[in-house]
């Protein structure tokens, strides 16, 4: 009775461990998009004192070393799963992954949630045990239709991303970052120029960037304004660089 009253005094204490190589990819193939990881971060804190968030991946490829330097924006806690001699690297990344979550519950009695993100049915067991012998809070985060049906049964509250928020935000960062990179020194583009190239770039549907673009203009992030160019006039989009930043939706 006493470990039950003294775990339900720090449920508000949370440990967290992040599958980044599942999270990464999930959201890379089945929706071409990148983790929000600020806003994540930030909807937990909102929840739960954050006493650590231990992030596990092989970092080795290009496409998923480069999300480095943004996983540093919310935690210091990074773990290379990678070997050079390794055959199943994504085994590898669980393996680590559940030493670390069992190192945990024997170090940190005083941490009432653990936070776990993962697809992976075979969490089940430490979270069961977790749950069952260790009387913890667990939360599960997944990618919505790669989540384990079987670890949303056993957790004691599931979490499904992305939000439809996200996906909204995802879309209109695509078309953030391509104005970024184009610098002051391109050529102005129409409406239907930006469309092409960002679906192009991004792999995703042209409607989805229009939806988005629509969105962004109405909501004055971007402008329409009207040039000359020899005896034509278009009207090329511009971005509202102050209100872009006011609103953070270069952070992403």
């Amino acid at each position: 009775m006493l470990n039950i009253f003294k775990t339900k005094s720090n449920i508000n204490k949370a440990l967290v461990f992040v599958d980044y190589e599942y999270w990464f990819y999930s959201y890379k193939n089945n929706y071409s998009m990148r983790p929000n990881l600020s806003a994540w971060r930030k909807a937990l804190e909102n929840q739960y004192q954050i006493v650590d968030i231990m992030v596990f991946a092989d970092f080795s490829s290009p496409a998923i070393g480069e999300e480095l330097a943004r996983l540093r924006s919310i935690t210091n806690t990074i773990i290379e799963t990678g070997t050079a001699n390794q055959k199943n690297k994504k085994d590898m990344t669980d393996f680590v992954m559940l030493d670390y979550i069992y190192q945990s519950v024997t170090d940190r009695e005083d941490i009432g949630t653990f936070v776990i993100f993962t697809g992976d049915g075979h969490f089940q067991s430490v979270i069961k045990y977790l749950i069952q012998k260790c009387r913890k809070n667990v939360v599960v985060y997944g990618v919505d239709a790669t989540f384990s049906k079987r670890l949303q049964m056993v957790a004691n509250n599931f979490v499904l991303l992305p939000s439809r928020k996200e996906i909204e935000d995802s879309h209109a960062s695509m078309i953030i970052r391509y104005f970024a990179r184009q610098g002051k020194n391109k050529a102005p583009q129409t409406y239907w120029d930006i469309i092409e190239a960002v679906a192009k770039i991004n792999s995703v549907p042209k409607e989805t960037v229009k939806s988005a673009l629509l969105k962004l203009i109405a909501s004055d992030h971007i402008h329409q304004k009207e040039i000359k160019q020899g005896k034509e006039t278009l009207r090329v989009l511009v971005p509202n660089w102050e209100r872009i930043r006011m609103d953070g939706l270069n952070d992403n």
